[in-house]
């Protein structure tokens, strides 16, 4: 603690003992010297009455029988007594003198010196009132005559040792202001009078004194520091409280080093730690942390015995300047002082520290340690108010195990439990929200209201969560509610979305026409008007700023390309064909969701020469030769059709008229398809019927109509006249598509059940299936890659590949299977896209044997020409293969300008039984400017018309 020791009890004391000793009455040589002339001059008087005696009084006395030498006698006693001071025997002296001589009275000079050195005894032992009186009662005797100057002369020096006597009991008591005041007042009125040198330095070195007390309690740092200057002798180390005061005075005005030099020397002046302690006390109130830490250690050094308190006092010192900085919201300042101290306050063990701690890091963004010294706050304090700051900071850290530890230690039922955990909950529902689990934001939202209702904030939270999870049902309700409360575009927007998802915009226009605000703006209002019937099956659009437009009429365009086929046997006895087809197509946008499509083409045909062993064999020895090579230009084919596509199905049908075959005539060629898509995923189910032609083969696909010539050993030449060919493919089929998102698995299945036709072809009944399951390994922007396991199965009643006269029909195993490791690329950008897709896998294969002639009726006329002769054909013997099989497949579009587009595709297949490759090219003008991506137009290289 500070000593305000300013000596003024001491002064006090010193100036009593002076004034009670006489000093002024005999130090003091002006006042000293009057004294000493009143006595010789009383000397001289009687010395000059004695030589020269009274003619009168010594007749009196003579007469009396008195002599004139007792009475001489008696007066020298009397001036020996006053002369020794003895002044009482002086007076007893006159007394009796008087008593014993009648008519005898005192010289004036004696009476004058006698009444003076009483008058100077009353002053020097302090009979103030009584020394006053006498020296008005010498005014009146003296005052006039031969005696009134030296009686004004001892007056003034009388009255000046008063004056003075008053100034030091003034001092002595501390009176300084007074004393001041009195030394003033003498001097109005004696001008000349200076006091004692020393009583001026004892007043002000007082005054000085009390005014370092009065102007540290006041501030005044700066004043401080000028009386200083003015009087250093009252911050001397005798003064250690008005020196502390001088050191703290520098410190606020800007010398800290100065102020530390000061604190030193007063440190280096304790007698004990506790002295030590409250100086460093008082520092640590102005001095920065590097100047108290020279100081701590000066202390410790100087008392090592009390190192232990010193140091934990330091510490305290940092963490008071380390919450003035966290209350100044200088918080890495603050940081860097306690974190180097951060083993320490841990081993206080006290709740208030790691508060501090905790908020300091807090704001200092150290989330993770702040969240730390909260939890020791929590375990020393035990407090709830703790736990609840040591749950908030939790979830905010995602810190799950403290957020439960801290919900324990809330009393369950309580206002701060039910608040936390809704507050725990809100917050789970959050970082769910950012994280995009929708899910788990509902369930916590769910939790959250068991303590009361959302806030708005939180309940559009949960309707966009609604909207993600695909519950437009209920966002739309929600943000229904949320739009009454509150108009906003926001809400507006989360109920549009809603209702479109879920086909009900009836709900979206009832509601912009019964509450005001910016629902409207977003809607076609007069079209919707137009539309009041049919509002919720159109399926409306969003365009920027999220308004819903009536969407647009689906795109026409005009394209002319061409493709290239040609697909050849291995072992299955087929021989290769050659096909060119120019296509022209168009499509004519109808509405929204209907148009119309028309396609022209013309195929130019090759076919290949029979393999070995396709001839027929006879039972004797012959030579059969036969010319299965040929080219034909086909007229025109054409195929016209309508496409419907709306949100939930597609349907499309198609009517059209092959091309005359070799063997006269056409045939119809048609499709009809039906699509459902049950949900937005893009899982659908869909069943077809559909008419075309085989295209395997020059045979299958155009007929022939000619005559085989076989000559016998024996010179005979045989005539086998034939029509054959032209198969036509009748299809019934079912698929699926079960779609798993971006992350799940997606199963695809089809099932083709069909029956082949022709010009004197057996009805062959047949069935392939193929089965995949895809899953997305990569989507990104404009990317999405798929791989998976399939696997394709074939089979047919009876082999048609060498039912025909030496020269191959159609591909018709009766067992084939052939599972695949399959995987889909496709890569979209601005104005095009490309989509690749390839499968390898292994193909077991079974065709079985069967008669030279497949169709009986021509079987038998044959026959009966053969038989003549004695001769009869030999049938074809089954055959298997097995090896691997893979195929790759690349479609690409890509736009040229505003209008115009151009399309690409190819494939490639190998098998045992046979290889394909096909591509294509095509040029396309679309109308208008509103254009989507598009795999479509490449449909010739899969045939046009059969696929969407």
């Amino acid at each position: 603690m500070k000593k305000n020791n300013r000596k003024t009890s001491s002064i006090r004391a010193w100036v009593t003992l002076i004034v009670a000793g006489g000093v002024p009455l005999y130090a003091a040589g002006a006042y000293a010297a009057p004294v000493a002339d009143q006595t010789r001059a009383a000397s001289n008087v009687l010395q000059s009455r004695q030589s020269r005696p009274n003619d009168v009084i010594s007749n009196i006395y003579t007469q009396k029988n008195r002599s004139l030498a007792a009475i001489g006698t008696a007066e020298q006693k009397i001036w020996a007594a006053i002369n020794s001071n003895h002044l009482r025997t002086a007076q007893a002296l006159i007394q009796r003198t008087t008593t014993q001589f009648p008519g005898w009275q005192p010289q004036p000079t004696m009476g004058f010196v006698l009444l003076v050195k009483t008058i100077w005894a009353e002053i020097r032992v302090g009979q103030v009132g009584l020394a006053r009186m006498n020296m008005q009662q010498l005014q009146t005797r003296y005052g006039q005559g031969a005696l009134a100057d030296k009686t004004r002369v001892s007056l003034v020096s009388m009255r000046n040792v008063l004056e003075e006597n008053r100034l030091w009991h003034l001092l002595g008591e501390g009176h300084l202001q007074a004393l001041q005041s009195a030394i003033r007042q003498i001097q109005s009125e004696d001008p000349g009078y200076q006091p004692p040198q020393k009583m001026l330095e004892m007043m002000h070195q007082g005054l000085a004194a009390r005014a370092v007390g009065r102007l540290e309690r006041k501030k005044a740092w700066t004043q401080i520091v000028a009386l200083h200057d003015q009087t250093p002798s009252v911050f001397t180390l005798a003064y250690s409280g008005n020196r502390q005061a001088w050191a703290e005075a520098l410190a606020a005005t800007g010398h800290p080093r100065h102020a530390t030099l000061i604190y030193i020397s007063l440190l280096q002046h304790c007698q004990h730690a506790a002295q030590a302690q409250g100086i460093l006390n008082q520092a640590a109130n102005r001095l920065p942390p590097q100047e108290m830490q020279v100081l701590y250690t000066r202390a410790q050094a100087q008392f090592p015995g009390h190192q232990q308190s010193l140091e934990k006092q330091h510490l305290q010192y940092v963490l008071m300047m380390a919450s003035r900085a966290h209350s100044a919201h200088q918080n890495a300042e603050a940081a860097a002082l306690v974190v180097p101290e951060s083993v320490a306050i841990n081993q206080l063990h006290k709740a208030s520290d790691a508060r501090l701690m905790g908020a300091i890091l807090g704001a200092n963004h150290q989330s993770h340690e702040a969240l730390q010294w909260w939890i020791r706050a929590a375990r020393w304090s035990g407090k709830a108010a703790d736990w609840q700051t040591v749950g908030n900071l939790a979830m905010a850290d995602n810190d799950v195990p403290v957020a439960r530890e801290a919900m324990a230690h809330l009393p369950a039922g309580t206002p701060a439990s039910e608040h936390f955990r809704r507050h725990n909950d809100i917050m789970a529902a959050l970082r769910d929200y950012k994280n995009r689990d929708y899910k788990g934001t509902l369930q916590h939202l769910q939790a959250a209201q068991q303590f009361g209702p959302l806030s708005p904030g939180m309940d559009t939270i949960k309707a966009w969560s609604l909207v993600h999870t695909k519950d437009y049902a209920a966002a739309s309700a929600l943000f229904t509610a949320l739009y009454r409360q509150d108009p906003s575009s926001g809400n507006a927007v989360g109920v549009l979305i809603a209702d479109q998802q879920t086909h009900n915009l009836a709900h979206t226009y009832q509601l912009a026409d019964t509450t005001k605000g910016p629902l409207a703006s977003h809607l076609p209002m007069t079209t919707m008007r137009d539309h009041r019937a049919d509002i919720n099956t159109i399926p409306w659009r969003f365009m920027p700023p999220d308004q819903i437009v009536p969407p647009p009429t689906r795109q026409s365009y005009l394209a002319l390309g061409g493709s290239w086929e040609e697909r050849g046997g291995n072992d299955s006895g087929m021989t290769q064909m050659t096909e060119y087809l120019p296509s022209l197509q168009a499509q004519w946008g109808i509405n929204w969701h209907l148009a119309a499509f028309a396609q022209l083409s013309s195929p130019d045909l090759y076919g290949g020469q029979p393999t070995s062993g396709q001839l027929p064999t006879l039972n004797v020895a012959s030579t059969t030769s036969g010319n299965a090579t040929g080219h034909v230009w086909q007229t025109p084919q054409f195929l016209l059709g309508v496409d419907n596509r709306e949100p939930h199905q597609h349907w499309r049908a198609a009517l059209g008229w092959t091309s005359p075959s070799g063997i006269g005539g056409g045939t119809v060629q048609g499709l009809l398809r039906y699509t459902f898509i049950p949900s937005s995923t893009g899982s659908n189910w869909s069943v077809h019927l559909l008419r075309d032609s085989v295209r395997q083969t020059l045979l299958s696909y155009n007929g022939v109509q000619e005559n085989i010539q076989t000559t016998t050993t024996a010179g005979r030449t045989l005539d086998l006249p034939y029509t054959w060919g032209a198969a036509i493919r009748n299809q019934v089929g079912a698929s699926g598509y079960l779609s798993g998102g971006k992350h799940g698995w997606s199963l695809i299945g089809t099932l083709h059940l069909n029956a082949v036709t022709g010009q004197n072809i057996q009805t062959n009944y047949g069935a392939s299936t193929y089965l995949a399951a895809m899953k997305p390994v990569f989507t990104g922007a404009g990317w999405w890659v798929t791989v998976g396991p399939s696997v394709y199965a074939e089979t047919y009643a009876r082999n048609a590949d060498f039912t025909s006269p030496g020269y191959g029909g159609y591909f018709s195993p009766q067992m084939m299977v052939q599972p695949s490791l399959s995987a889909s690329a496709s890569h979209w950008w601005h104005g095009g896209g490309v989509n690749i897709s390839a499968a390898v896998g292994y193909q077991w294969l079974h065709q079985a044997g069967g008669p030279y002639l497949g169709f009986s009726p021509l079987r038998s006329q044959v026959a009966a020409s053969l038989g003549t002769q004695g001769l009869v054909l030999s049938p074809y013997a089954s055959s298997s293969g097995h090896n691997i099989a893979g195929s790759v497949n690349v479609v690409l579009t890509q736009r040229l300008s505003t209008h115009w587009y151009l399309d690409a595709g190819a494939s490639y297949q190998a098998n045992p039984a046979f290889q394909q490759a096909q591509a294509g090219l095509d040029i396309r003008y679309v109308f208008g400017e509103n254009h989507a991506s598009t795999f479509i137009p490449a449909q010739y290289v899969a045939g046009m018309g059969r696929y969407e």
